[in-house]
């Protein structure tokens, strides 16, 4: 992290937006607990269509807030930040079904995490000429 005249900045965002785009995947996250939730249910019932609901309802609040964040970065950048809701699904595993956390899944998760980081950081060279509008604003052409 840096400090410049906008503020605290992370990567290529300011703290406040970074932290917006964390908080809006943590909600992301929460929609798979509502979905392994109804899965727990008998089809159709209430219980079921009200954890099916959730669903419906986090996800339609997560993209609003998505849209929100896209426009403060790059779509590059926020999509290398979302692989944390497999860090957030395991977490959720262990505090909401009470799940232990094996190696494997461990393991798993940083395979994961560090494909993206690869095949993200192949990519800089390309896009690194490129630079994105002020903060908040729009890209004069």
């Amino acid at each position: 992290m840096d400090k410049n005249h906008s503020g605290i900045r992370v990567g290529e965002v300011t703290l406040k937006w970074f932290i917006a785009l964390h908080l809006s995947l943590i909600v992301n996250s929460l929609a798979g607990v509502a979905s392994k939730m109804a899965g727990k249910q008998k089809f159709l019932s209430f219980r079921f269509c009200l954890c099916y609901g959730m669903v419906l309802v986090i996800t339609f609040a997560f993209a609003l807030a998505w849209q929100q964040v896209l426009k403060h970065m790059s779509l590059t950048f926020a999509f290398t930040n979302k692989p944390i809701t497999i860090i957030w699904g395991l977490v959720w595993g262990v505090l909401v079904f009470h799940e232990q956390v094996s190696w494997k899944m461990i393991l798993g998760s940083a395979v994961i995490l560090l494909g993206i980081m690869v095949g993200v950081s192949g990519d800089s060279g390309e896009s690194a000429g490129k630079s994105l509008p002020p903060e908040g604003g729009k890209e004069n052409v």
